[in-house]
C-alpha cells in the first residue's frame, strides 16, 4: 500500500510542477502591453483572438461605439463596477479616459487584455472597447463574450442624461 501511495504522490507532484512550469512559460512568452501611452491597434480582419466595438469594431454583436447615458465620470464608475464584479479581473492602468484591464483564466492562467476608452464628442459620452488574448490564434469566443458582457452592463447602468 505504501508503494502505491508514494507513486500517486510522485504523480501528483509531477502534474503540479508541470502545471507551474507551463504557467511560467506562458508568462514569459506573453509580456503585458503598455496601454498607458498608446491605444491598441485594430484587430486583423481574420483575427480570432481579439474583438472590439467602436473604433475597434470586430467580432461583436454591436460594432458601433456605445453612447453612454451619463457623464464621463459616470462611465468610469460603471466600468469600475463591471470589473469589480468579474472574477480574476484587475485594472492595471486607468486615467480620465482609458482603462487597461487584465483578466486571467482560471486553470492555465492565460492573461487577456481589455481596453476601454471613453471620450466626449458633441456633448455625448462615447465608449469604445477592445479585448484580446496575448497568445494563440483563437480565443474560443471569450473576447467577444467579454465585450458583450461589458456592453450589456453599460447599457443597463443608469441614465442620468448628464452630458459629458
Amino acid at each position: 500500500m505504501g508503494a502505491i501511495h508514494r507513486r500517486l504522490s510522485y504523480a501528483t507532484l509531477t502534474v503540479f510542477l508541470s502545471w507551474l512550469f507551463l504557467i511560467a512559460m506562458v508568462k514569459a512568452i506573453s509580456p503585458e502591453p503598455d496601454y498607458s501611452q498608446t491605444l491598441p491597434g485594430e484587430c486583423g480582419e481574420q483575427s480570432l483572438n481579439c474583438a472590439g466595438f467602436g473604433k475597434w469594431s470586430h467580432r461583436t454583436d454591436e460594432a458601433g461605439a456605445i453612447v453612454f447615458g451619463g457623464s464621463m465620470g459616470d462611465a468610469r464608475d460603471s466600468v469600475r463596477d463591471w470589473v469589480s464584479e468579474r472574477d480574476r479581473s484587475t485594472i492595471v492602468y486607468s486615467d480620465n479616459d482609458t482603462f487597461h484591464v487584465v483578466e486571467t483564466t482560471l486553470l492555465l492562467r492565460f492573461e487577456d487584455d481589455l481596453v476601454v476608452h471613453i471620450e466626449c464628442s458633441d456633448g455625448l459620452t462615447i465608449i469604445h472597447g477592445y479585448s484580446s488574448s496575448r497568445i494563440g490564434i483563437s480565443d474560443l469566443g471569450v473576447n467577444p463574450g467579454r465585450l458583450d458582457s461589458l456592453m450589456s452592463h453599460l447599457d443597463g447602468y443608469g441614465n442620468s442624461g448628464d452630458r459629458c
